[in-house]
């Protein structure tokens, strides 16, 4: 058995109802000025995971950061929606880090 059938067995969920997707950056697919900016501190953690699971097609989520990726996981009730709603959440989190960052350079 794969490691996905064995989580999706062991969770409950089937393949035709949910799907586990991982989204992330690391060392080798970004440079580091944007893995900086995607960086989620572990004490956001909790936050960041709240805001996943309120998504519509999320039903459970993990982060990931350390200073070499950054690594959602998430498991969905469909895969290309789940998939867009967590890089439109990336996304956002990547504009309010720049423009605090940018409210502090003024």
């Amino acid at each position: 058995m794969l490691i996905a059938e064995i989580l999706f067995f062991l969770s409950g969920y089937t393949k035709e109802k949910s799907s586990i997707i991982v989204i992330g950056l690391n060392v080798h697919t970004a440079p580091v000025d944007v893995r900086e900016k995607l960086a989620i501190q572990e004490a956001q953690w909790p936050q960041a995971i709240r805001e996943l699971c309120a998504l519509n097609h999320i039903e459970e989520a993990a982060v990931l950061s350390t200073c070499n990726r950054i690594e959602v996981y998430v498991v969905a009730l469909s895969q290309h929606r789940g998939v867009k709603e967590v890089t439109e959440w990336m996304s956002k989190v990547l504009v309010c880090l720049f423009l605090c960052f940018f409210r502090i350079l003024k």
